[in-house]
């Protein structure tokens, strides 16, 4: 006695149904996901070099690792920090150079700068 087994053919798989989860997950993640923006503080490079014979006074700025500043080599706090940059530019200063020193954190050169943005509008450059 022989029985034949009936095969079944595959369905070929259809792509709709996925086409569409794939959709529906987009559209959850799409919708779910927060898009904020955050503060940007520009910061510019050095440049390369002055003309000969020009002179432009520019400010020091050195931060140290607690957050103290040393302005042209005199220790300020931050609440000296706008009255001496308005008597530095009232004196001729072009801008100002941010120089950290070695254990500054990356939050505290970020607080910095945000500081030295609202004590002045001179331009500010940071050097390592």
């Amino acid at each position: 006695m022989r029985i034949e087994t009936v095969r079944r053919r595959r369905r070929p798989l259809s792509l709709t149904s996925l086409i569409d989860v794939i959709f529906l997950l987009l559209l959850f993640f799409m919708l779910t996901s927060t898009f904020s923006r955050y503060a940007e503080i520009p910061v510019s490079g050095g440049r390369a070099g002055m003309a000969a014979g020009a002179e432009a006074m520019g400010i020091i700025v050195q931060l140290d690792a607690a957050g103290g500043w040393t302005l042209n080599g005199q220790t300020v706090g931050d609440a000296e920090l706008a009255p001496e940059f308005a008597r530095l530019a009232g004196l001729g200063a072009t801008g100002a150079v941010l120089l950290p020193r070695s254990a500054v954190s990356t939050q505290t050169l970020v607080d910095g700068l945000e500081t030295l943005r609202r004590a002045t509008a001179l331009p500010i450059t940071l050097a390592r």
